[in-house]
């Protein structure tokens, strides 16, 4: 387009310097410039198309061509005051409006005047005349197209910086959400820490003998109150990941003592179930070398979530040995499965299938982002496959000797393996 536009610019220069006065006296010196200003314009064709994005480019040519336009007018010594003043008004209005068809449509305006104060006020004209008119309108479209490129160009950088700030103070806010919830997890976990301690105190006869109503009233409270102690710890567990800041400590042991661990743990929430979660160990299970409070908290997510969502039917947790360096845990159930075009989303943070306030299954919707986090943490991958209403297989494979130097650090979300029955 721009090239496009200065050919105008250059058949108007050239005819300026061929119709001059003085064309008798200096035609080789008109001739031979109108050849290196065409030339010019054919170098440009070859130029590096990405050179026209800048405005920078532009400039040093928008000048050339201005001394080049100006310097033709003077010699054609057929131009009158009038005209340099309508002439410099339009780059003047280009300059400032740096809008292409607003400019156009002044500059139209301003050579329809100037012609009818020509041709109302003239009492004898020359033929050059009738290029004044044409020749405005070329000029206001080439420096109309220029100033719009410059507009065009600062608007770009204005949104660049915008989105730079604006990715600045979103880093600023995660970062003051991290602490926050590290703060208030840490805040939280110390007067909880001394509720359960008397509950326990209490419940165990500490400070007396209970009645049987008693009892079953410290019973539910205690159960809440570790509730509220696995909230909090999740939010713990979010913000250390989330900040980078969630350290492996490997150590080598059997699986059995973890998988003990985790039936304690999970025991509570069976209560409330027609069910009891069924492990499926493989025999003579090798040594593992990894992160076990962390490999804990992820079989305690999965089958926390599985008992929650399986009302009727059964929960199974299956630990096999994959090949010499993989281990995979398998948890199963028969709950309310997960619809497949929700199973992308279920790792991302407080992403629950039912966010209203009516919603039946609670929770806050951290508790696979921890996990996705702590697996990628510890060098393995999770596979999902879930059919609604049918039910749900997750399947966590992890190395069976964790090298941290070699693994990711912090919370990411990569799109887990997916597959539907």
């Amino acid at each position: 387009m721009f090239i496009r536009l200065r050919w105008l610019v250059v058949i108007v220069c050239s005819y300026l310097l061929l119709y001059s006065q003085e064309l008798t006296q200096s035609s080789s010196l008109a001739t031979a410039f109108i050849l290196l200003y065409i030339l010019s314009n054919v170098g440009l064709q070859m130029v590096n198309e990405r050179l026209f994005e800048s405005s920078y480019f532009y400039a040093p040519i928008v000048l050339f061509d201005t001394l080049c336009v100006t310097a033709s007018l003077m010699v054609s010594e057929q131009i009158g005051t009038d005209f340099y003043l309508t002439y410099f008004l339009i780059l003047l209005l280009c300059a400032i409006l740096q809008d292409f068809y607003g400019a156009i449509t002044v500059a139209v305006l301003l050579s329809l005047v100037y012609g009818y104060l020509l041709f109302n006020t003239a009492e004898r004209y020359d033929a050059s005349v009738f290029l004044r008119l044409p020749f405005l309108f070329v000029v206001s479209l080439f420096y109309a197209y220029f100033a719009q490129i410059v507009r065009a160009e600062t608007l770009r950088r204005k949104e660049a910086e915008e989105r730079q700030l604006s990715t600045q103070h979103q880093a600023e806010m995660e970062r003051l959400k991290s602490e926050f919830l590290a703060n208030t997890a840490h805040e939280l976990r110390t007067p909880l820490t001394a509720v359960m301690g008397y509950g326990d105190l209490l419940a165990d006869g500490g400070f007396g003998p209970l009645t049987p109503e008693q009892k079953d009233a410290m019973a539910k409270l205690m159960e809440t109150t570790r509730t509220l102690v696995s909230l909090v710890q999740d939010i713990h567990d979010y913000a250390r990941l989330e900040k980078g800041k969630s350290n492996l400590i490997v150590a080598q042991d059997r699986l059995s003592t973890l998988l003990n661990q985790v039936q304690e743990e999970i025991a509570p929430l069976e209560r409330s179930r027609p069910y009891r979660v069924q492990y499926e160990i493989e025999e003579k299970l090798p040594l593992i070398e990894t992160d076990w409070k962390k490999l804990k908290t992820i079989l305690r997510h999965l089958l926390g979530n599985a008992v929650k969502f399986t009302d009727r039917g059964g929960v199974k947790l299956s630990v096999r040995v994959n090949s010499s360096s993989e281990v995979s845990f398998t948890v199963a159930d028969t709950g309310i499965g997960i619809p497949e075009d929700q199973i992308p989303l279920i790792f991302e943070e407080f992403r629950q299938l039912d966010g209203s306030n009516t919603r039946r299954y609670g929770g806050t919707g951290i508790g696979l982002a921890i996990c996705k986090g702590l697996i990628d943490l510890l060098g393995g991958r999770i596979e999902v496959e879930s059919t609604a209403g049918k039910g749900s297989i997750f399947t966590v494979i992890l190395p069976a000797r964790v090298m941290p130097e070699k693994l990711p650090y912090g919370l990411s979300h990569p799109t887990p393996h997916l597959s539907t029955s």
